[in-house]
């Protein structure tokens, strides 16, 4: 491995309350292993990859995109964008997942913190032969691989048609025939009335404006008493529009993401309820590891300062120039990469963002499909 490849390496390196319910749905963690991940061995494969990119286009056409979104309230466009690149990095570096879980033992390694979490969302869903559920925002199946194992039947759903590529030939190459995946927009969901027994959104509902189109989709396909689980980024309470600070690293985070403005878990509790889906259950899983969500980035002070390091920004610049590095990487990093790391842990440090909060709603009646939208 060359020079510039260790230095240069760590830039990839993301390595990110209801007793009662804890004892019937949520099984503990036991994993202890360290938290990162071994980006090493996968270093030069996405740089071989990022070489046939035109990452500068990328960010110019990001821009474009995300400005259209803002003015139409349609973010469908510049998430398909996005996530036309950024895929392969979640495949890559992020075990499949681009979604975050504290873990219970800082020893934790995020892959294992992330798996049992997924295995948290199928207890809390009833997952088992037999049942039906739906994952929105499937991305490229992560989630769903690992709940793979329940033998239920598992469908996913996303905007992004590489994703459905990627993600079902990852299934098919590995046998897994109760996975699949098919393209489709949340707000209009290509799946048959009252099928399913649960559905679940992990960080995807953030890629909204409205929550309304999407929840009532999810009211439509659900059965009677059916589960919808909730697991995504969300602003709190102490975020104050009238700070500067606070608008700013919020935007920032919104921007690179291609997302609309980020929701509360209370628009999402109150909108939910409108749509026959009662709030059953409420986990912070931060509270209950002693952990915050975005420790797989902040545990090691040496991985935030290389990607806050202005010296590895020069040597990116020179890498650039002499063409090893692709044509616009240093926009993407400080942008889509570090800026993103970043926005994430300082909006965790101050208390107006959380990212491990579980909210599990159950369908207590049908939506009213005649219902006027001035009624709501």
């Amino acid at each position: 491995m060359t020079v510039l490849g260790v230095i240069l390496m760590p830039i990839f390196m993301i390595t990110p309350r209801n007793p009662s319910m804890r004892k019937t749905i949520i099984p503990c963690y036991n994993t202890l292993v360290i938290m990162s991940i071994d980006l090493t061995s996968k270093f030069f494969k996405l740089l071989r990859h990022f070489r046939r990119e035109d990452l500068e286009s990328f960010a110019e056409e990001h821009d474009r995109l995300y400005r259209e979104a803002k003015a139409k309230s349609d973010y469908s466009l510049v998430t398909t964008h996005y996530y036309s690149v950024m895929s392969t990095v979640i495949d890559e570096y992020f075990n499949g997942s681009f979604h975050f879980a504290p873990p219970r033992e800082r020893q934790q390694s995020l892959a294992d913190a992330l798996k049992e979490l997924h295995v948290r969302i199928g207890h809390c869903l009833e997952l088992a032969e037999g049942k039906k559920c739906v994952d929105i925002g499937c991305g490229i199946g992560g989630v769903m691989h690992d709940l793979a194992l329940t033998g239920a039947d598992l469908t996913g759903v996303t905007i992004a048609g590489n994703e459905v590529v990627i993600g079902n030939k990852r299934f098919q190459n590995e046998g897994l025939q109760n996975c699949s995946i098919v393209q489709g927009n949340y707000c209009c969901l290509p799946l048959v009335d009252s099928r399913y027994d649960c559905a679940y959104a992990v960080y995807a509902l953030k890629y909204m404006e409205d929550l309304k189109p999407p929840l009532q989709e999810i009211n439509r396909i659900l059965r009677p008493g059916g589960f919808f689980l909730v697991y995504d980024l969300l602003k709190t309470d102490k975020y104050h529009s009238s700070s500067e600070e606070h608008k700013t690293i919020i935007n920032n985070l919104e921007y690179a993401c291609g997302m609309p403005p980020l929701h509360t878990k209370e628009e999402i509790v109150n909108t939910a309820k409108i749509y026959g889906l009662e709030l059953a259950g409420n986990i912070n899983l931060d509270q209950e590891t002693g952990n915050p969500y975005y420790f797989c980035f902040s545990h090691s002070p040496f991985f935030m300062w290389l990607i806050r390091s202005s010296l590895i920004d020069w040597i990116i610049l020179v890498a650039q120039a002499l063409h090893i590095m692709p044509k616009g990487f240093l926009r993407f990093k400080r942008v889509f990469l570090a800026g993103t790391v970043n926005n994430i842990v300082h909006a965790g440090k101050l208390g107006i963002l959380s990212g491990s909060e579980v909210l599990l709603f159950r369908k207590i009646n049908d939506f009213d499909k005649n219902l006027k939208r001035k009624d709501l």
